[in-house]
């Protein structure tokens, strides 16, 4: 079997994780606001969200609901890391993860509404120069084809190009040598190389970085003081979560894992600062008499530009893709939804329009499906009960999602190697990737490498014939197999890969 990343496993949740360790260590917080209906949708809410922290292991989280633009709960609960004393606030810093595409989707939004950019001219047009493999996909792609994962590029492709060594420019550079998952605009493929080139449009038109025109355009007019777009944000002082994997007892911490594109999944926010921004998309752009969005940007950031499927707990086989975020249907309403994450931490955020209430649940921890077991509660809670149990549903998911990601088996009937380590050892090169250096090891099924400018690390453990696996210590980070071949004179010419593409020696 082949192992499969974090970011592929996000996608399909699927099975259950056993309750084990306790590291619930109540919680903190204010409520702003609570009528005596807020209360009869809230009573017991408290208790729900700690049992399943429990039951997913979740060391820490926060939880924001917002409703008619009241903040009607926000509570921090259990603790930014395991096995020490401080606990989870509204204050909190974490990192959301991909619900910084709805940051970029606003912010690129702000930037519609002053005539600077446009959802549907083609991205060349801001860029020049720009391309893609697929060349009529490269002159036609627009801002809402890559928010819309709808530009034709394969699922999660090209990440490795933002965590090797590359400027923002060479990585725009190399793009156009990915290949294409699909045709221009047939399916939905999630791709955060889109944001990446959404942000790289946006920080051209407004002659600064995303980093710095996300914070002024929307972290700053939302007054979201304890937010920004830039990584450091989340270390500016001790308030702030630490990474955690791990199931069946052994919750332990783990390196936060900083986003490899960008604008896909950067932005650094709290619990009470996450409420400003629903806030504010609830009532149509605006917050506190502050116009930041105009009511139809708002609309077309959460209309359907594709559909893309099974969406929701119910699956609704209509689900769509907006602009930063996405919607499907439970019981007649409609919802908005983005989720996110990255090594170590998991977020939700949603929305529903006609109830004008929201809410959001980041936690410390990846692999878990407790963002959607709390999102589940509040649906059912504000719309109504759906006649189907939601959460053996996400129990369900939580053990498939755990089943992805299992180390492969190194086949039983392996064949032996005709290229020997010391021969593949030296220098390849690739038009997408740049430079791979791979070094031999002491031991002769193993071999280290460095890729790109920045010679990232990795590992190559020898597989079958002259096959091997590639793998990264970081588990979002693609994996594959390498096929290398040889000349008759027994001289390695390069080597093949259905994920990396083709290397020739250099």
């Amino acid at each position: 079997m082949k192992k499969t990343s974090l970011r592929y496993a996000f996608l399909i949740l699927a099975a259950c994780l056993v309750a084990g360790m306790v590291f619930i260590a109540g919680c903190t917080g204010t409520q702003k606001t609570s009528t005596s209906a807020n209360a009869d949708k809230l009573d017991g809410f408290d208790a729900f969200v700690t049992g399943k922290m429990a039951e997913y292991e979740v060391p820490g989280a926060v939880v924001g609901i917002v409703e008619n633009d009241t903040v009607v709960y926000l509570k921090g609960f259990g603790v930014r890391e395991a096995g020490r004393p401080e606990k989870v606030d509204p204050d909190t810093r974490f990192q959301i993860a991909s619900v910084s595409k709805y940051f970029t989707g606003a912010a690129i939004g702000t930037l519609v509404d002053e005539g600077k950019l446009d959802w549907d001219t083609p991205v060349v047009t801001y860029l020049p120069g720009f391309a893609l493999k697929d060349r009529y996909a490269g002159q036609h792609a627009t801002l809402r084809d890559m928010l819309a994962h709808r530009a034709g590029f394969k699922s999660y492709d090209g990440e490795l190009l933002g965590r090797v060594g590359y400027s923002n420019s060479e990585i725009l550079q190399r793009i156009q040598y990915l290949e294409p998952g699909t045709s221009f605009r047939e399916k939905y493929r999630y791709s955060n190389v889109g944001y990446f080139i959404a942000g790289e449009v946006a920080a051209k038109a407004d002659n600064r970085s995303w980093e710095d025109l996300t914070d002024a355009r929307i972290i700053r007019p939302l007054t979201m003081t304890r937010s920004g777009a830039h990584p450091e944000t989340l270390y500016l002082d001790d308030n702030h979560v630490a990474g955690h994997a791990g199931t069946g007892g052994d919750i332990h911490t783990i390196p936060l894992e900083e986003a490899s594109l960008p604008a896909a999944g950067q932005v650094v926010s709290t619990g009470r600062d996450m409420t400003q921004f629903m806030r504010m998309m609830l009532n149509d752009g605006s917050i506190d008499g502050k116009q930041i969005l105009t009511p139809k940007t708002v609309k077309d950031i959460h209309a359907a530009s594709l559909v893309a499927g099974a969406s929701g707990p119910l699956g609704d086989q209509n689900g769509a893709v907006g602009l930063g975020c996405d919607s499907y249907h439970f019981l007649g309403e409609r919802v908005i939804e983005k989720n996110g994450a990255l090594d170590g931490v998991r977020s939700v955020v949603v929305l529903i329009p006609g109830k004008k209430s929201g809410i959001v649940v980041i936690a410390n921890k990846q692999l878990t499906a407790f963002p959607e077991a709390v999102r589940d509660e509040f649906l059912e809670r504000y719309i109504g009960k759906i006649g189907v149990d939601l959460q053996a549903r996400e129990n369900a998911s939580q053990a498939g999602w755990n089943s992805l990601i299992k180390n492969p088996t190194r086949p039983a009937d392996a064949g032996p190697a005709t290229i020997s380590p010391s021969a593949i050892a030296g220098t390849y090169t690739s038009t997408l990737y740049g430079i791979l250096q791979v070094n031999q090891g002491s031991d002769a099924g193993n071999m280290t490498f460095g890729l790109g400018p920045d010679r990232y690390p990795g590992n190559l453990t020898h597989w079958t014939n002259n096959t091997w696996y590639l793998t990264f210590p970081n588990p979002d980070d693609q994996v594959g197999y390498l096929t290398f071949a040889a000349s008759p004179t027994g001289t390695v010419t390069g080597f093949t890969s259905d994920e990396f593409g083709p290397f020739t020696r250099a």
